[in-house]
């Protein structure tokens, strides 16, 4: 029995630029393949000027490398198994749980020239669907916005204006909107579920992410269950051949596990 008013909202997402959440966003940046391959470049412009031939053509060479590799089908492969560790379950098959517990990263805040949030991925309409085969009662959003934003509200918050349009009771959705991570998600998660005494719940993220986000909410001690949605990679028909060329498509693959 959910005792909360129509719609929690737990926090505003806040924080600083310069703070240890910035540091870790900008961090990977330096060690994407694209970035990698960038450095090797600029290295290679700046011995070629001041006359180091061979270490320039070696730097190049690996900058090239690099481009070649990470832009191949191994990409492609890499992307598909992770996004496959957790495999779709039709959703008259999912089991029941105490919350369906739904990570931001689905909807885009409605910044200028947007009038309106947008969906860009399935997270929402995936909760939808098992809240509509009544496979949990109440569903809880987790996710502030990572930056700060005048004038806009976490994306939380968007996401249970849409889930409302969608016809899902407001005394049914709970938002946390302080969260910032993967991490934050699952700490501030836990202390809803505590308030509520609720030990098991569907987690949705997308397919891609639900390893991480599943041994993070798993290590915070929450029984949670996979319930991944949002696959990239499909069985879609086409000549092979075009699988084995090299695309920016598969970099940003590889960037992205």
């Amino acid at each position: 029995v959910v005792d909360a008013p129509s719609v929690t909202i737990f926090a505003r997402g806040v924080g600083k630029m310069g703070d240890w959440i910035t540091f870790s966003k900008l961090l990977p940046q330096v060690f994407y393949p694209f970035n990698i391959a960038l450095w090797l470049l600029m290295a290679a412009v700046t011995l070629f000027v001041v006359r180091y031939r061979r270490a320039a053509i070696m730097s190049f060479s690996l900058a090239t490398l690099v481009l070649i590799l990470f832009s191949s089908p191994l990409s492609l492969a890499l992307y598909r198994q992770h996004e496959r560790s957790y495999l779709p379950v039709p959703i008259t098959q999912s089991p029941r749980a105490g919350a369906i517990v739904v990570l931001g990263g689905d909807i885009g805040l409605p910044l200028t020239p947007r009038i309106n949030s947008q969906i860009g991925g399935n997270r929402a309409l995936h909760a939808f669907r098992l809240f509509t085969a009544n496979k949990s009662k109440f569903i809880i959003i987790s996710g502030g916005n990572v930056f700060p934003q005048r004038g806009v509200e976490s994306e939380a918050y968007y996401t249970s204006e849409i889930l409302k349009e969608w016809g899902i009771p407001s005394e049914a959705v709970v938002i946390e909107g302080r969260s910032r991570n993967t991490y934050e998600n699952a700490i501030e998660t836990k202390k809803l579920l505590k308030a509520r005494q609720i030990d098991k719940i569907l987690l949705i993220t997308s397919a891609l992410h639900m390893p991480r986000a599943l041994a993070t909410f798993r290590t915070a001690g929450i029984d949670a269950i996979p319930s991944p949605s949002g696959y990239s990679i499909v069985n879609y028909a086409r000549p092979q051949l075009l699988d084995w060329m090299p695309s920016l498509g598969n970099l940003g693959k590889m960037q992205a596990v």
